[in-house]
């Protein structure tokens, strides 16, 4: 895929501090390696300090404080689209996506749909012993009555067996702004969110656009 290229830098930031009234707020700007994982990440952060006792400025809240940053730097609004893109493209872009995209759940099952589990270690499949009763139901082995009273040899109404172990699905509502914030695709419909081809279709030109931001604001992208 032919994305802008980046010049891996291991620190470059820009800090914006401004005073209101009571209040004040240092924002921090960086687009830099300094993660140490191979890529440049753009990450737009802030602390905001309340001015209290002997006029001393002490610590109220920090980090993606975006309505706050907002407030002080409608300016720096425009950026705040690019928080977390890397060079190779916004966080776990197609993945993230799609996920919010779609009605499935964490295990990629809708409501009701079931899948055998997998043992994590061999990667075969899963089995758990039950027990069937003259109806056909599913006990587990707990549920069964294990004892009897009585003056003859009971008759055994069970069947013992295993069958698949099985996770049920609980799917989930699609949230299209989520996935819309994880495209930075501010309007596209959930069809284009949970089209994968899509999406890698319009990642070259999306990070043209993010390296411009990068270079509007001074970095070497």
């Amino acid at each position: 895929m032919n994305l802008p290229k980046s010049v891996l830098t291991k620190s470059q930031k820009r800090i914006f501090e401004k005073i209101k009234g009571s209040e004040k707020i240092v924002v921090t700007i960086r687009y830099d390696d300094q993660c140490g994982n191979g890529h440049n990440t753009f990450s737009i952060t802030g602390s905001l300090y309340e001015k209290r006792r002997w006029d001393r400025y002490e610590f109220v809240s920090g980090g993606q404080i975006q309505e706050d940053i907002a407030r002080f730097f409608p300016e720096l609004v425009k950026y705040f689209k690019w928080h977390l893109c890397s060079s190779d493209g916004p966080m776990h872009y197609v993945a993230n996506t799609v996920y919010h995209a779609a009605d499935k759940d964490c295990w990629g099952l809708r409501k009701g749909e079931s899948r055998q589990l997998k043992n994590g270690k061999s990667g075969l499949p899963a089995w758990h012993l039950t027990a069937l009763d003259r109806e056909g139901n599913q006990l587990a082995i707990s549920e069964i009555e294990k004892y009897v009273d009585s003056e003859t040899q009971p008759e055994c109404i069970y069947i013992l067996g295993y069958v698949p172990w099985l996770r049920i699905g609980e799917g989930k509502e699609p949230d299209l702004e989520a996935a819309r914030s994880c495209a930075v695709w501010p309007d596209a419909t959930l069809e284009q969110l949970q089209d994968e081809k899509a999406l890698l279709v319009r990642l070259p030109g999306l990070m043209e656009e993010f390296k411009a931001a990068v270079e509007e604001l001074g970095f070497t992208y």
